[in-house]
């Protein structure tokens, strides 16, 4: 197995879990491999059966604070983006207020831009 010593341990397990995901076919990996192997399509299954058991893993169940924890996080998350929500209004209301003064009342609020004069 000389092929395998140009090619790090992290390396391997990396191809084998694209490979087994799916982000990378058998063809992507040969190509990758194609400089380190000299059969790199075998060398990719091989990969893929010795390190499909190092792949496998279950995430824990959450637990009741941290559903808590998350759920007040998404409560959280909702209140910001009503009050975005309430603040691009009230932006809008005023920016067609000062629009409106302007142009009726003929007189100007905004700044000018630029240099002062």
């Amino acid at each position: 197995m000389e092929d395998q010593k140009t090619i790090s341990k992290v390396e391997k397990r990396w191809i084998a879990r694209e490979l087994q995901s799916g982000r990378m076919t058998f063809w992507e990996a040969k190509e990758l491999l194609s400089s380190r192997s000299k059969n790199p399509e075998a060398f990719a299954r091989r990969l893929l059966k010795e390190y499909s058991s190092d792949i496998d893993f279950t995430l824990p169940v959450m637990t009741e604070k941290e559903k808590a924890k998350l759920d007040a996080a998404h409560k959280r998350m909702r209140e910001l983006e009503k009050q975005l929500e309430d603040a691009q209004m009230k932006n809008i209301a005023l920016e067609t207020m000062i629009d409106i003064a302007e142009e009726q009342l003929k007189i100007s609020i905004r700044k000018k831009s630029g240099p002062k004069q």
